[in-house]
């Protein structure tokens, strides 16, 4: 985006400095395989109050155009709740429309350390999980936390409620990239996908690769994620 403003800011008294603030919004246009496919954006909404004590609310939201719509109809809502000192999540919130609908919601109890998953009310047994793990919209959030250096390897816990694993991944290097919204300095992130579900099992050699700003706020300008069906490519298309 042309007239990026990068300003980090610690919204309360005696936090720590974070690279997001409330009111961020992070817009992406999705394409696959070069068609434009839609859309994908990230928000910092205002803190929010779960169980009496302040709260950290993220909210990732994709939407299908209407061509894809007529393949694959995509309409997500994911919402992700830390506590106050982004240390670990506290709540997960995914509602999925289309062809599959779902309406999940991940609890976490610190006290037993157990994270419990259900869909549509319908629960799983709770599943043990560490200190400091995050949930998946959180865990982008997470990830910009952490100060990058080329060649070090990146392990921070995440769960979906289903299962818990460590996101695990490199810093390959540093990369000038051009798209319509700017020029921008980047670190290359590699992670690893082994642990994902849905395409990435079906695929052979999955990859997902992120080109994130080298700066204080570290915000990943582009995604791209090769599966069976082809490739996806998230690109920056505005922040506010």
């Amino acid at each position: 985006m042309i007239g990026l403003l990068f300003s980090t800011s610690l919204a309360h008294s005696g936090e720590k400095k974070l690279p997001f603030s409330i009111g961020e919004e992070i817009q992406y246009s999705v394409s696959w395989e070069m068609v434009r496919a839609g859309k994908a954006t990230f928000k910092v909404l205002p803190l929010s109050t779960l169980n009496g004590k302040k709260a950290y609310h993220f909210l990732l939201e994709a939407k299908s155009n209407n061509y894809i719509d007529m393949i694959y109809k995509i309409r997500d809502r994911l919402e992700g709740f830390t506590d106050i000192e982004f240390t670990q999540s506290l709540l997960h919130k995914k509602k999925q429309s289309g062809k599959d609908k779902r309406e999940v919601l991940v609890q976490f109890d610190w006290e037993k350390k157990t994270a419990t998953y259900s869909n549509f009310g319908r629960k799983r047994d709770p599943i043990e999980i560490p200190l400091n793990t995050f949930d998946p919209v959180s865990a982008f959030y997470k990830m910009r936390t952490i100060d990058f250096e080329i060649d070090e390897n990146l392990s921070f816990p995440v769960t979906d409620g289903k299962k818990y694993f460590m996101q695990k991944g490199k810093v390959l290097g540093k990369e000038k990239i051009t798209l319509p919204s700017g020029t921008f300095d980047t670190y290359v992130l590699v992670p690893q996908v082994n642990h994902f579900s849905g395409v990435f099992k079906k695929s052979e050699n999955p990859t997902v690769k992120l080109w994130v700003t080298a700066d204080d706020r570290k915000i990943p300008v582009r995604i791209k994620v090769k599966v069976f069906i082809g490739s996806v490519i998230f690109d920056l298309v505005s922040i506010r």
